[in-house]
């Protein structure tokens, strides 16, 4: 029987989504609140270096390569994001075109070899 891998996640403020080199297990989605994303340069973590909020993703490139995570997320306030698997997320790009993977996969290593620079 098929079983959605996705779940609700209720965050408190200040709680850790996920460190930089956690294995990288699926994507989230903020559904409410705000996530604040700390890279590996910012040594104080008092500010994030991005902020996202409703609707936007984090963690996504946990789902394109197998790579640990790059950066740090945390709940900026009170939030709900919905978890999706690596493993969910690829049985809806099962019918995707090939292409279409390969290029998710370029832009992926791209961005983390420029987080690597920084």
């Amino acid at each position: 029987r098929w079983r959605c891998e996705m779940k609700k996640i209720e965050l408190n403020s200040g709680n850790t989504i996920f460190k930089k080199g956690d294995p990288a297990d699926g994507l989230y989605i903020v559904g409410k609140g705000s996530v604040g994303i700390y890279f590996p340069t910012n040594h104080t973590m008092e500010k994030p270096d991005i902020v996202l909020k409703a609707n936007e993703i984090v963690g996504e490139m946990g789902v394109i390569d197998i790579a640990p995570r790059m950066a740090t997320a945390k709940a900026l306030e009170d939030s709900v994001i919905i978890f999706v698997s690596t493993k969910e997320f690829e049985k809806k790009l099962e019918d995707s075109d090939m292409i279409i993977r390969g290029v998710m996969a370029i832009l992926s290593e791209r961005l983390r070899d420029i987080q690597k620079r920084r």
